[in-house]
């Protein structure tokens, strides 16, 4: 039916919705219908598009409605993007073969573009006779009669409605266009509310996502603050005695030399004992440092970084840790907010098992492969229950978190008595 509404050359496509409505014109109107019988009609349909929620559905009620309305033997409906364009045109009563022939949509030229600029109805007995009329393309059925309203509220338009050819050879008249312009208000209330009902499941998916993102922050900032909580007690616990004792050895010292019979061996002695005080302070502000952000993960890579946190959980405790690499080169580079995630987590898997497991052994594998990059720590120990930890444990709570800022996942699988095993896996590219 575009050619009537196109300029020559013109066509359009066959649509994905054709007579998908099953009732004809006489299921809704019955033979000879009187105007309070369309009336009953138009109610009925109405209400129909008030309980659809779906797009697709209202569209081809539009149609099927129309047609019937009119009693027409062809209807069209063209719907606009929100810059005017023609994104959908929808048909009926033009077989499937017949409408596989002719083309490209239209693009809203001729009576389409005039309807457009109109903004209301446009009524003709002979189309030809019209001087818009650019011809029919070829294989377009014949059409003589034309009935097209607009789509629209006082919001938007969204579209155009056509009617072609009154059965019985007769032209549309003002009661059909008066149905019909009624029909698409009713037709915009319902694609309009269709497309509120998207924004507000588009407006509450992006306020879960706020919600879950500023919960995750949340929990990143509640981490922070335990790690800082954590380095404040190291420092005062090991650090702050370390060095009491370095200004009690240096009293004693001075003491040593104050009194009046010196006794340089004794001096030499308390000497000694500070400058083993003074390492040993040394040692624990390098270990803090270290846990804090090994240098070597940035100068050498995650491989000799957890190589050297290997070698340190193992050397301070009596816990035998093997590290077994798959894919993955000794020198090789990763991102560095992975190589960081990867540490962490390892790092704190780790610190758990020295704290909770009981366990002698434990090992560590990174693997790379398929563009993931999994890392799996195993121990024998004594294991926990997941779930009761999980609420109380915010070690647990900062590895998924670490996990989750990259893209990736972690799985825990533990129980008592059988050990732990923890799962990383994050996206590579």
């Amino acid at each position: 039916m575009n050619g009537a509404l196109e300029e020559a050359g013109s066509a359009w496509s066959s649509a994905t919705v054709n007579d998908i409505v099953s009732y004809t014109p006489e299921d809704v109107t019955g033979p000879g219908p009187q105007p309070e019988d369309r009336s009953s009609a138009l109610l009925r349909a109405a209400l129909a598009l008030s309980e659809h929620r779906s797009l697709e559905e209202i569209l081809s009620l539009i149609l099927s409605s129309a047609r019937a309305l009119a009693s027409a033997s062809y209807a069209a409906l063209a719907v606009y993007d929100e810059r005017g364009q023609i994104e959908t045109f929808l048909h009926q009563g033009v077989d499937e073969e017949t409408a596989s022939q002719l083309g490209a949509p239209p693009r809203g030229h001729g009576l389409l573009g005039e309807l457009i600029m109109a903004g209301g109805p446009i009524r003709l007995d002979d189309i030809r006779a019209d001087r818009r009329f650019g011809g029919f393309p070829a294989h377009h059925p014949e059409m003589r009669t034309f009935l097209g309203v607009p789509v629209a509220s006082g919001r938007r338009a969204y579209g155009n409605l056509y009617l072609g050819d009154k059965d019985g050879g007769q032209p549309f008249d003002e009661e059909d266009e008066r149905l019909l312009a009624t029909l698409a208000a009713f037709a915009a209330a319902a694609i309009e509310n269709v497309h509120l009902l998207d924004a507000e499941r588009d407006l509450a998916a992006a306020r879960e996502r706020e919600r879950v993102r500023a919960e995750m922050l949340g929990q990143v900032i509640e981490a922070q603050e335990a790690e800082r909580a954590r380095v404040a007690r190291d420092l005062h616990d090991e650090i702050g005695q370390s060095l009491t004792s370095v200004l009690l050895g240096l009293r004693l010292v001075e003491d040593s030399l104050a009194r009046p019979d010196l006794d340089v061996e004794e001096c030499r002695q308390r000497t000694g004992e500070v400058r083993d005080l003074v390492a040993d302070a040394l040692r624990q502000v390098r270990t803090l440092a270290f846990d804090l952000r090994p240098t070597v993960l940035d100068d050498l890579g995650l491989v000799a970084a957890l190589r050297r946190l290997i070698n340190e959980v193992a050397s301070r405790n009596a816990l035998t840790v093997d590290l077994v690499l798959n894919g993955l080169d000794a020198d090789a580079r990763l991102a560095p907010e992975l190589e960081t995630v990867v540490y962490r987590v390892v790092q704190e898997a780790l610190t758990n098992v020295i704290r909770h497991a009981a366990a002698s052994s434990a090992s560590v594998v990174i693997a790379c492969d398929t563009g993931w990059l999994r890392a799996v720590v195993e121990d024998d120990g004594q294991g926990f229950d997941p779930d009761v930890a999980h609420r109380g444990s915010l070690g647990l709570a900062g590895m998924s978190e670490r996990a989750a800022l990259v893209g990736g996942r972690l799985a825990i699988d533990a129980a008592r008595g059988r050990g732990t095993t923890v799962r990383l896996e994050v996206p590579l590219g």
